[in-house]
């Protein structure tokens, strides 16, 4: 039975808001996949109005709601949550739950997601934090969903892309978490939105001397901070940003190699090769490649 069929099996709603529901995409997966990694069962974009509501049980599966627009509002396990621009919410299907649309017009992304490792992360965030998460200073979790989007939409076929983009969203979901409690929040804040800069800026030149004008804060300080926070040095973790952009890029268009290096930051072809082998083990080529021969 498809998942489609189990979701509008599983939904109380009026027959107009089942047509919605019909409206979402679903991407093909493979079984290997779903036996291992995190995947997309459904996702879209939706715009809704008063009087707007659905509930939803006994779902295998659980749902991300990220609100862009208006405000919708979430009814679970006796708790009451507004979902508002600026927050995302994390939700088991198979408890009952309420949506319905709060301040109108309502417009959020949707993703169904499931796999093994999924449960983890929601009984992670949700024991202690609730349903409802509010985006932190310099969060790159909205970039995040705007890109796995981006890529169900252009790319529907690469399932083994749209398990990164949700574990990227899930693990960046538990870091932020850990900031709240965090005894030192303007220091905090600086680091954050210096890990923002790495997501979102890799391709422009950030050196550590670029980073202490703009934070006024030591090169020093700024390297014992991040990695206390995230178990690697800044540059490295630059490096990795830019290796994952080209990684992506390399699977996704049929630009050359020295174009790509350039794209994500490294003018030096032989840097880019170079660098994309320490991390990978492979050339950029001979991944291409091999990702190509090895096609789920």
């Amino acid at each position: 039975m498809s998942f489609q069929k189990n979701l509008l099996d599983a939904l109380a709603a009026n027959a107009s808001l089942k047509e919605s529901i019909r409206s979402l995409a679903s991407p093909p997966v493979s079984a290997k996949i779903t036996e291992s990694l995190a995947y997309i069962q459904a996702y879209g974009n939706i715009c809704m109005s008063h009087p707007y509501f659905y509930e939803l049980s006994k779902l295998d599966s659980f749902c991300f709601i990220y609100t862009q627009g208006g405000a919708g509002l979430l009814k679970i396990n006796s708790r009451s949550y507004t979902m508002k621009h600026g927050t995302i919410a994390f939700v088991d299907c198979n408890q009952w739950h309420r949506v319905e649309a709060e301040q109108t017009p309502w417009i959020y992304k949707v993703f169904f997601i499931s796999g093994p490792p999924v449960a983890f992360f929601y009984n992670s965030l949700v024991e202690e934090s609730g349903n409802l998460h509010s985006f932190l200073p310099g969060s790159s979790i909205p970039y995040k969903i705007e890109k796995l989007y981006c890529f169900l939409a252009d790319s529907v076929d690469k399932p083994l892309i749209h398990s990164k983009c949700i574990s990227d969203i899930l693990y960046e979901l538990l870091l932020e978490r850990s900031r709240l409690h965090d005894t030192n929040p303007d220091t905090c804040n600086c680091i954050y939105e210096i890990k923002h800069d790495f997501d979102c800026k890799y391709m422009d030149s950030i050196t550590l001397e670029f980073l202490e004008q703009k934070y006024h804060m030591s090169r020093y300080h700024i390297c014992r901070e991040f990695i206390k926070r995230f178990h690697i040095s800044p540059i490295k973790y630059l490096n990795y940003r830019k290796i994952e952009a080209a990684k992506e890029a390399l699977l996704n268009t049929d630009k050359k190699i020295v174009e790509i290096g350039r794209m994500v930051g490294f003018e030096n072809p032989n840097s880019f090769i170079r660098n994309f082998k320490k991390c990978t083990g492979v050339t950029p080529l001979e991944y291409r490649k091999h990702f190509l021969a090895n096609k789920i």
